[in-house]
């Protein structure tokens, strides 16, 4: 090796080693690419915090699915957040859904203190593809800025890297030769680092925590009260009494809720239990009128009043729970 590919590679480890927990990468000293925060709230509360105390400033989040934003506030209130959320299915992008954000990370560098990170869900193809647009906006060339990208985050494929070539000619106006030699740069770069993005994917997919599942402890009076605000409001999200914090609760975690009666509904975690803080922020899905379910045995006590009441169900509980046929069973039987 020679020392200036040594150099190099003792300067990428250098940026890239602070990241215990974020899942993102440095590709400059002050552009960071990658994934979304873990579902898993005590988690991603230290992710961001690692974040923060490497320098990030500013984050652009690019997912059409989610956002963290309110999570950001709430935590990092230093930092700016962009939310600039694109589908990916594979689509044409086109250039003027560049033009936002693009300006938007310029102007946040013309700050030379700040750092920026740049991330979707994976941190694969969107995230990537947004770095490159930076990259070549700043100057760097093609291939360069392709190789920065994958050297920094080998799981990059940069797919919609053909969406930034077509944004970035038609800005500087490129004649039609440049453009080719452009679209020629990507396709032999992808030849030498063929990339099989599908078991990127199923690799990412793996290492996922599957959701929790959870069964929340409600009074009649708390069900009508629940009942009454749906009604009222049924896109707001609602804050149940759970008591205080728990350390395994995730974004978007299911939670049934079963009174006396039997089971009323479904909602889904959308927000974490603030420490000092008793409620948990959730989205009904679902509420009706109780449905006598057969209870698990070790959840008799718990219904009847025992212990806290959210309870992280195991096992086969929430089969039982939700299978059973309410026309057959009786509660408890």
């Amino acid at each position: 090796m020679t020392d200036s590919a040594t150099g190099r590679a003792a300067f990428h480890a250098e940026l890239t080693q602070g990241f215990a927990l974020a899942n993102a990468d440095f590709v400059t000293q002050r552009i960071a690419v990658g994934g979304d925060l873990s579902a898993n709230f005590e988690l991603a509360r230290r992710q961001l915090a690692e974040l923060s105390e490497a320098g990030i400033t500013h984050i652009i989040d690019l997912r059409a699915e989610w956002t963290d934003e309110s999570l950001v506030r709430r935590w990092e209130p230093g930092i700016r957040y962009l939310y600039h959320p694109v589908d990916d299915d594979g689509a044409v992008i086109p250039g003027r859904w560049f033009d936002g954000v693009v300006e938007w990370a310029r102007q946040a560098l013309a700050d030379p203190e700040a750092k920026l990170l740049v991330h979707c869900h994976m941190g694969v193809n969107r995230a990537p593809s947004v770095v490159l647009a930076i990259l070549l906006d700043a100057g760097m060339g093609v291939r360069p800025a392709l190789e920065a990208i994958r050297t920094a985050r080998p799981v990059a494929a940069i797919d919609y890297a053909g969406s930034v070539l077509a944004w970035w000619s038609a800005r500087l106006g490129h004649d039609a030769r440049t453009r080719r030699n452009a679209r020629r740069v990507l396709q032999r770069w992808r030849a030498a680092r063929n990339l099989d993005v599908e078991a990127v994917i199923r690799t990412i997919r793996n290492t996922q925590q599957p959701r929790n599942r959870w069964t929340l402890r409600l009074s009649v009076g708390q069900r009508l009260a629940l009942a009454d605000l749906i009604d009222r409001s049924p896109e707001v999200a609602a804050g149940l009494v759970v008591g205080g914090p728990r350390s395994e609760l995730a974004q978007l975690d299911e939670v049934l809720l079963l009174t006396a009666e039997g089971l009323c509904g479904r909602a889904l975690v959308v927000g974490p239990v603030e420490p000092g803080e008793a409620m948990l922020p959730v989205k009904v899905t679902e509420l009706f009128e109780p449905i006598p379910v057969l209870v698990p045995e070790r959840l008799a006590g718990w219904l009847a009043g025992d212990g806290p009441v959210l309870r992280l169900l195991h096992g086969g509980d929430y089969a039982q729970l939700v299978h059973a046929d309410p026309q057959t069973l009786a509660l408890g039987a």
